[in-house]
């Protein structure tokens, strides 16, 4: 069976901003099998390497640069990786669904061990975690799906500060992304709004609503924004990547509806490296795009 299919020019959007080109499709092979619903993954820049959680088999995989399968990483203390960033060490902290704590892992020195967080008000008990980003000085963000909030932990799972939001239709954070200067981004997927918040967890900015169709999204569920402050949305329901400006004023979209290569269904992550790849999850593979705009 193929693991990596690198085609060399698949159009899976065009229009007056251009074309995307398929970069590569990964699912899994006879060595490494198949990925299982992975949910979150990262690519890390100096090594040049795709680290994917993959949550269905309780593991992390690597790939190179070439998209490639390297490795992989099972440990007893990771049981349902659901989340994974790096920090400027080149540290992984993992969260795992599964147990409710937090994994770190040290690839260099091969240490791997889990914490719970602490002084999470609530957090022992009903405490149900989501996804996770990290800032520039290591504090942790990561979604409580069950207490509609944010928390922020330092990367020794010391509580900081939680975020919340108080509209009238609310229904609790489904993504989250922190940029270079510490602003905070998030979406709430069934109310169909993205919000942005200062370093202090102050609403700098929201858009999008179910009310209004044009230009907008149906049920996303993912963000990440580019090195010019654009934002990608992953709308599921449309199977589209939506770009808007930081002011919510829609751009372009990338891609659509199918379950062939360059299509998107049911799309449930997204990430964008430095080099302005987009990486996305949809059912039980990865693809990555390069955008050539025109």
């Amino acid at each position: 069976s193929v693991f990596c299919i690198l085609p060399f020019a698949t159009t899976a959007f065009s229009g007056d901003k251009g074309g995307v080109r398929t970069v590569a499709v990964i699912t899994g092979d006879e060595i490494m099998g198949r990925l299982k619903q992975p949910s979150g993954l990262f690519f890390d820049e100096i090594k040049k390497r795709l680290y994917i959680a993959d949550s269905g088999n309780g593991r992390l995989v690597s790939f190179d640069s070439e998209f490639k399968y390297m490795a992989e990483l099972t440990n007893e203390a990771m049981t349902l990786p659901s989340s994974l960033v790096r920090n400027k060490e080149g540290h992984f902290f993992i969260l795992d669904s599964g147990k409710g704590e937090i994994v770190f892992i040290d690839l260099e020195k091969k240490v791997v061990k889990s914490f719970p967080l602490s002084g999470v008000p609530s957090a022992k008990e009903q405490f149900v975690p989501g996804r996770m980003a990290i800032d520039a000085d290591n504090r942790l963000y990561i979604i409580d799906k069950l207490n509609r909030r944010l928390i922020i932990v330092e990367q020794t799972g010391a509580f900081v500060r939680e975020v919340t939001v108080k509209d009238k239709v609310f229904f609790g954070f489904t993504d989250v992304r922190v940029d270079d200067k510490g602003e905070i981004y998030a979406i709430d997927a069934i109310a169909g709004v993205v919000y942005i918040f200062d370093d202090k967890g102050g609403i700098v900015s929201r858009f999008g609503s179910r009310e209004n169709k044009k230009d907008n999204f149906r049920f996303p569920t993912s963000l990440a924004v580019d090195k010019n402050g654009l934002i990608y949305i992953m709308d599921q329901h449309a199977g589209r990547i939506l770009v808007f400006d930081r002011k919510g004023v829609f751009q372009y979209a990338i891609s659509r509806p199918g379950v062939k290569e360059g299509e998107l269904s049911y799309p449930s992550y997204i990430f964008i490296d430095k080099e302005g790849r987009i990486y996305t999850i949809d059912g039980n593979r990865i693809q990555v795009f390069q955008e050539e705009k025109g």
